[in-house]
């Protein structure tokens, strides 16, 4: 659910537990004091459900029964990301994958490309077992290009989710696909 520059989402997990995750998408200048200053008591699971229930005020009951229903820890969560289009000079004995490589805002693409890494790694190691280096450079060099498409996309689609009105723009985004 989005409205107001701020998301609700839930997840079912493979356990059948359902996890909710609450977003506020907050201008660059609030956004460095926000969890200091949002009055969420974070070390008291109850009262931080009522805070970030106030916080939701004039949403529908039934978004706001699923902060309700919770019966954990509010964790509080930074989405940090690297520059779009990050490079760096290989070196024969070391190099990054998944998110140390090019973290990128959580809406579905960061694991994906990171998975595809390590196999790519491996493909890339196989193919010159004696050539170390060659087979990281190789890796690296399709690595930054594909990942790179992938955090313009990811990019993109945070800046979405982060305007006043998400969910035109959203529905724009799906009825375009």
């Amino acid at each position: 659910m989005l409205g107001d520059g701020q998301s609700l989402s839930a997840q079912r997990n493979g356990d059948g537990r359902v996890r909710v995750y609450l977003s506020f998408y907050l201008s660059s200048h609030t956004v460095d004091n926000w969890f200091a200053t949002s009055g969420i008591p974070f070390g008291d699971p109850v009262a931080a459900r009522a805070r970030l229930i106030d916080l939701f005020t004039g949403w529908n009951p039934r978004f706001t029964a699923l902060i309700a229903a919770c019966d954990d820890t509010a964790v509080p969560w930074s989405i940090t990301t690297l520059p779009v289009g990050l490079t760096w000079p290989s070196r024969p004995d070391v190099t990054l994958l998944g998110d140390a490589a090019h973290l990128m805002p959580p809406v579905g693409q960061g694991a994906n490309m990171a998975l595809l890494d390590g196999a790519l790694l491996g493909v890339a190691l196989a193919a010159h077992p004696n050539e170390f280096p060659a087979a990281v450079e190789k890796y690296e060099r399709e690595m930054f290009e594909r990942t790179s498409a992938a955090a313009h996309n990811s990019a993109q689609m945070q800046e979405i989710l982060a305007s006043p009105d998400a969910s035109r723009r959203m529905l724009a985004f799906f009825q375009r696909s």
